[in-house]
Order: structure tokens, then sequence, then C-alpha cells
């Protein structure tokens, strides 16, 4: 018996010790993080995460540069690209974000759909100082936001498919709304080609989403995201025909 309560105790301590070592891994980005900001991140003490990190980085999944930060290593990069479902999207996002962010100098995004989500897999951020910031890796429910309403409106899948038994969500500072009234919505998105939103993803902004095609087939969405104090209908009417215009653009390129 005292056996058994020591190989349960042993495995409880090796889940624990995985699920830091994945809090770790998420923690990571492109700028680096030095030691107290990834035991920050992961919820966990500085010792605990400075071991487990020497582990991760003797087994190539992270790597310290010479000023002490911890980036993704080349393990944890060559699993990614061995296994990204999105790597043919991946330059046309970054192509596309930037097109429209140099031209409206507002966030960008591009969103593709995972089930009932959007996924952000690329952004380019706008230069102004007050400014939406849209992270790659970011997720959200499809049924908010105007990127989400542009992927459902074109998609080859049914409404119901996607949403499966959800009758009415909720919109923060806002009435629930239903999923009837999001199909209104979305039939007045196909037959304008964009989707907007305004305090529905995140308050305090406003968005313009529209579809991307690669041979005839929706592969995902391009979207402005716009502080509220820029909203006006002049601002509304520039920011829909670039968006559509860059997407188009895309499309055709691809």
């Amino acid at each position: 018996m005292e056996n058994e309560d020591k190989s349960g105790s042993e495995d409880k301590s090796g889940v624990r010790s995985v699920a830091r070592a994945l809090a770790l891994l998420s923690a990571l980005d492109r700028r680096g993080k030095n030691l107290s900001e990834m035991a920050a991140a992961a919820n966990i003490s500085v010792s605990t995460a400075s071991r487990l990190l020497g582990t991760l980085v003797t087994h190539g999944f992270a790597a310290q540069g010479s000023n002490n930060r911890y980036v993704a290593g080349l393990a944890l990069t060559t699993l990614l690209h061995q296994t990204d479902r999105w790597a043919p999207l991946r330059m046309l996002a970054a192509e596309s974000t930037s097109a429209l962010c140099s031209e409206l100098d507002e966030t960008s995004a591009f969103f593709v759909q995972m089930g009932d989500e959007r996924l952000c897999i690329d952004s380019a951020e706008s230069s102004q100082l007050v400014r939406r910031v849209r992270l790659t890796g970011e997720k959200g429910k499809i049924y908010r936001g105007a990127a989400g309403k542009a992927l459902l409106a074109f998609s080859d899948e049914a409404v119901d498919d996607i949403l499966g038994d959800l009758k009415s969500f909720e919109i923060p500072g806002q009435r629930d709304r239903t999923v009837e009234e999001l199909k209104a919505e979305l039939a007045l998105t196909r037959t304008q080609g964009y989707g907007f939103s305004h305090h529905e993803s995140t308050g305090g902004s406003w968005s313009v989403a529209a579809p991307v095609f690669i041979r005839g087939k929706l592969v995902g969405a391009l979207a402005a995201v716009i502080p509220d104090h820029r909203f006006d209908q002049d601002r509304l009417t520039g920011v829909i025909e670039a968006t559509k215009r860059v997407a188009a653009e895309f499309s055709e390129a691809s």
C-alpha cells in the first residue's frame, strides 16, 4: 500500500511538472522573456521556472539568447513547422495584413476558422499611438466580431453545423443576440461582401473584415481593427473599400 501511495504521488508530481513546462512553452514569444517574466507568465516560482527551462533548453524546445531572454528553440520551431496546418497560408496572411496596414495605418489581422472559433494567424500593428492590438494566436468565438461574420457568411459549411445547438449568445455590454439574428446579419454580409462589428469582440473598437479565397474556396478573413475614437461614416466607408479591395487583390494573387 505504501508503494502505491508513493507511486500515486510521483504520478501527480510528474503531471504537475508537464503542466508547468507546457505553461512555459505557451509563454514564449518572438521578443523573448527573461526568467522572471517567464515565471510570472506561467504562474510558478522563479526557481521552478529555472529548473524546467533548463530541461527545455537541453532538449531544444527553448533557447536562451545573449540577452538572457528565452525564445522558442529549434526543436519546437521544427515541430510547429511540421504540424502547422496553416503553413500554406502564412505568407498570404503576412503580406495581406501588411498591405492593409500600410494603406490604413490601422492594425490588420488575418483570421481562419477553427470549429466555432476564429484564430488570428498573422497581424500587422498600426504605428499610431492609440491602436488596437491583435496578437498572432488570439482566438475568439466565431459568432462575435467582423472576421467571424465574414468566415461564417462565406463558408461552405452550414452555420448550424458550425454553431451546433447554440440558440443565443452574449455580447458584453449589449443585449444577448439570437442565432436567427446572426443569420440575418450573415445574409447582409454576403450581399455587401464584408463583415462589420462595433463593440462586439472587444469593447472600445470596431472592425471591418472581408473574405479571402484561393481558387474560389474561402481560406480566411482579412480584418482592420480600429479604436472607437476613430469611428465616423467617412472613415468607415474608406476602411470598407480598402479592406474589400486588398482582400480581393490577394485572393486573385493566390
